[in-house]
């Protein structure tokens, strides 16, 4: 069975994770204080675990009275990736406090809490550390309830060098010296709204900021980049207007950062917050680039934003139910940019490229169900 259980939920992750951004040593120590509430009694608590080497000796449950329970044993399937921690005593319902501190590897391959780079202009290596969680990749950078509808509160610091910039999915809260004179910092943000788990994320970079008339929205790339981002800056602000006046609400977010990467999975993603975006859907130079370029970065752009109003709010109780998410944002990105560019004729584009394009795909008789039962990561 890949799905949890469901007599343990989580209410609060408290996140401290320190990534190791040198090339013999790509990993990351992590440390998880989580608040869950127990429904049913129980002897067991199974959650998402990928790829991370727990410390058990440092495995530990505490009640509200401080009673602390251990784990007697724990089974870890590598099939459906969840790790069971088995308890002597029976654990009544309530509010309890698990503790877990682990080491991860940051890999080269775009997924969980992964490793990139680029060449800078002196022809050297930049290295730089981001997320991509959607759909099954957070239990690979701390442990956790990885289901759409097991949602929680998330608090988030990252130890990094402080020539290294941090971004999450809030504000940062405060910034602290580590205390060893070594020019290493915690940053410490603010404590998201209920998300799921694949909405967290993180970026540990040197980009430089590129500010927006909107205090609330900042972009952030290569400094080569930076003549490029005017588009991106368009479009991300008139998004936000747009998709405020459509819903009658003001925003979903108190602070919105685009970062783009060289290297990305997808397109883009939609985290809460912050979204990461590959350099080719980001920058548009009208000297340069075709109508069809500009079209691209502003779709795949007004796309993310559309999910920050409407599927990043409601998002589905399981993988089988993405596709209403996709189409709400798909609609919308082309709604607003045919207010935003008229000359583009975006309406008309969605008939004939996407709606068109799907009415002849599902006249095929192999074509596979939008609402498909799916279980395991790889069906996912």
């Amino acid at each position: 069975n890949y799905r949890l259980p469901a007599n343990v939920v989580p209410v609060h992750y408290n996140i401290k994770l320190i990534p190791y951004i040198v090339e013999d040593n790509f990993t990351f120590e992590g440390e998880s204080n989580i608040n869950i509430t127990i429904r049913h009694v129980t002897q067991t608590l199974s959650l998402h675990v990928l790829e991370l080497t727990i410390n058990e000796t440092e495995t530990s449950l505490f009640d509200n009275n401080g009673i602390i329970y251990t784990p007697a044993m724990y089974n870890y399937d590598n099939i459906t990736q969840i790790l069971v921690l088995n308890f002597n005593d029976e654990l009544s319902p309530g509010n309890y406090i698990l503790k877990m501190r682990y080491v991860g590897i940051l890999h080269n391959d775009l997924q969980g809490f992964f490793i990139s780079s680029y060449i800078n202009e002196e022809g050297n290596d930049v290295w730089l550390a981001a997320t991509h969680f959607e759909p099954t990749y957070a239990r690979r950078a701390f442990p956790c309830w990885d289901e759409p509808a097991l949602k929680a509160t998330f608090d988030i610091s990252i130890k990094h060098h402080r020539n290294y910039t941090v971004l999450s999915n809030m504000p940062i809260r405060k910034q602290l010296d580590d205390g060893n004179k070594n020019s290493m910092i915690w940053t410490h943000f603010d404590t998201t709204p209920i998300i799921s788990t694949y909405l967290v994320a993180f970026v540990v970079a040197d980009f430089v900021r590129v500010p927006t008339e909107d205090e609330t929205i900042n972009l952030w790339c290569r400094s080569k980049l930076v003549p490029d981002t005017k588009l991106a800056q368009e479009v991300v602000q008139k998004s936000k207007t747009l998709l405020a006046e459509y819903t009658n609400s003001t925003s979903k977010v108190p602070k919105m950062d685009l970062v783009a990467l060289p290297r990305y999975r997808t397109g883009a993603m939609a985290n809460w917050g912050l979204i990461i975006i590959v350099e080719t859907s980001f920058a548009y130079n009208e000297s340069v680039n075709t109508i069809p370029a500009k079209l691209g970065v502003a779709v795949i752009i007004a796309h993310e934003m559309a999910h920050h109003w409407l599927s990043n709010v409601v998002t589905p109780f399981w993988w089988s139910q993405i596709w209403l998410s996709e189409g709400f944002a798909t609609f919308f990105q082309i709604y607003i940019l045919n207010q935003m560019f008229e000359d583009l004729r975006t309406m008309e584009y969605f008939v004939v490229g996407i709606q068109q394009t799907i009415l002849h795909k599902d006249i095929n008789m192999n074509m596979t169900p939008i609402t498909l039962d799916v279980s395991s990561p790889e069906e996912i």
